[in-house]
C-alpha cells in the first residue's frame, strides 16, 4: 500500500510541475505583437500595395519587436484583393539588419482566400501559418515581409488601427530580400500569435516551490 501511495504522490508531483510550467508558458496569452485594435479592428479604407510585376511589383515589410522570446504560430494580416487574379501572398519573417529587412528566417503559408478589397471591410483578416524550428524567435526586432509572386495580382495590405505609426520598408523590384527603401509612416495591420517562452529566472524560482509542494504531498500520503 505504501508503495502505491509513493508512486501516486510522485506522479501527482510530476503532473503539478508540468501543469505549472505550461501555465507559465501561456501566462501572457497567445498574442506576441499587434497593430490591430480591439476585436481585430484596422483601417479598411487605406493601405499599401502588395502586387505582382504587371502592376507596381511592390514588396511591403513592417518591423515588429518581441519583448521576450517566443515561438510564432501564425501571423494575421488585414488584406484585400484589389485587381487582377487572386494569387496567394507569401509571408516571411526576416531579421533586422541596420533598420531594414535582412535574412529570411521563416516562411509562413497563407490559409484561406483573400477577399475583395472593395467589400467595405478592406478585404478581411487572413491567417498565415508558421511551422518548424525556425518559428522560435529570440527577443528583439524582426520584419514581416509580404510578397505577391503572381504578376497579375494586386493586393492591398490595410493600414493599422487608428493609423498607428511604425517602421516600414518597400521595394519595387518584386524581391522579398530587397533592395529596400525604409521609412517611418503608417504601419500595416497585422498580429503575431504564438507561445511566449518563460524566462529561465522564472523557472528557477518556480521549480523549487513545486518540488516543495510535491514533497509535502508525498509526506501527507505516507502519513
Amino acid at each position: 500500500m505504501n508503495c502505491v501511495l509513493r508512486v501516486s504522490g510522485f506522479f501527482v508531483m510530476v503532473i503539478l510541475i508540468g501543469a505549472m510550467v505550461c501555465s507559465v508558458s501561456a501566462a501572457a496569452g497567445d498574442m506576441l505583437y499587434t497593430t490591430l485594435g480591439p476585436g481585430g479592428q484596422y483601417d479598411g479604407s487605406n493601405g499599401y500595395f502588395v502586387d505582382g510585376s504587371n502592376y507596381y511589383n511592390t514588396v511591403t515589410a513592417n518591423m515588429f519587436t518581441l519583448g521576450a522570446a517566443g515561438t510564432v504560430a501564425d501571423a494575421v494580416l488585414a488584406l484585400g484583393n484589389f485587381l487582377g487574379n487572386n494569387g496567394a501572398v507569401t509571408l516571411y519573417i526576416e531579421s533586422n539588419s541596420g533598420g531594414m529587412p535582412g535574412n529570411i528566417i521563416a516562411t509562413l503559408s497563407q490559409s484561406g482566400t483573400i477577399l475583395p478589397w472593395g467589400n467595405g471591410n478592406g478585404g478581411g483578416l487572413v491567417t498565415f501559418n508558421c511551422s518548424g524550428a525556425q518559428c522560435a524567435l529570440a527577443a528583439g526586432s524582426y520584419w514581416l515581409v509580404a510578397w505577391e509572386q503572381d504578376p497579375n495580382t494586386q493586393q492591398i495590405w490595410d493600414y493599422a488601427y487608428q493609423d498607428n505609426q511604425g517602421n516600414l520598408a518597400f521595394n519595387g523590384s518584386g524581391s522579398p530580400t530587397g533592395p529596400w527603401g525604409s521609412f517611418f509612416d503608417t504601419a500595416n495591420a497585422f498580429q503575431i500569435d504564438g507561445v511566449p517562452v518563460p524566462e529561465p529566472d522564472t523557472l528557477l524560482v518556480l521549480i523549487p516551490g513545486l518540488l516543495s509542494v510535491g514533497y509535502g504531498l508525498r509526506r501527507k500520503l505516507l502519513a
